[in-house]
């Protein structure tokens, strides 16, 4: 009996579809535009296992479409790849505005060498409105846990846990949330960016 040679042609790309958050594979870019303005952040205590010393591991969730894969996903982007958004986003000459340009994120090197190049495209993908809705329906409260906003984010202050009750030291905002916009219904008429509320 001969046997199919079916595992020499299959494509595994089709059966590991993206999660939520992204996943960066060295020597796969992506293509994607940033919907968040004011992202979670999130800092975990971890120890170093060469050293003994407390460490800090800060990240910066933001709402994305991911061109690439097609999905709205979660950016959980390191303090140096948050502050190059940061530059673009106040950059007069991409418009002052990070959700109205395309930027691809490069990544090279793997674990603690891994580097990302992030370049803004000359031209950018036009979100249709069902990419937007997709965008819309992810609460990043609810999928980011221990996080705040980064407009009551201070990194100069710690954050301590005392008798299983999260407490800041002084001075710190408590990170409740605003009055938060419904998005009862979104018709097929344009959408402006700037009404969008993340």
């Amino acid at each position: 009996m001969s046997e199919t040679d079916a595992l020499s042609k299959f494509d595994f790309s089709k059966v590991t579809k993206p999660g939520l958050f992204i996943k960066f594979e060295a020597g796969k870019p992506l293509t994607l535009r940033i919907l968040t303005v004011d992202p979670m952040v999130t800092t975990v205590t971890f120890e170093d296992e060469k050293t003994g010393e407390e460490n800090l591991q800060t990240k910066f969730a933001f709402i994305v479409y991911n061109f690439t894969d097609s999905k709205a996903q979660i950016l959980s982007a390191t303090p140096n790849m948050a502050k190059k958004i940061g530059e673009l986003h106040t950059d007069p000459d991409f418009g002052e505005d990070i959700r109205k340009i395309d930027i691809k994120i490069s990544p090279t090197g793997e674990k603690l060498s891994r580097k990302y190049d992030i370049q803004v495209l000359p031209k950018t993908n036009e979100l249709t409105n069902e990419q937007i809705k997709e965008c819309v329906a992810i609460k990043l409260e609810d999928k980011v846990s221990d996080g705040q906003r980064m407009s009551f984010y201070k990194p100069e202050e710690k954050v301590i846990q005392v008798d299983d009750e999260e407490k800041h030291t002084p001075g710190v905002a408590d990170a409740t949330k605003e009055d938060e916009v419904v998005i009862e219904d979104i018709g097929d008429e344009p959408i402006n960016l700037d009404d969008i509320p993340f």
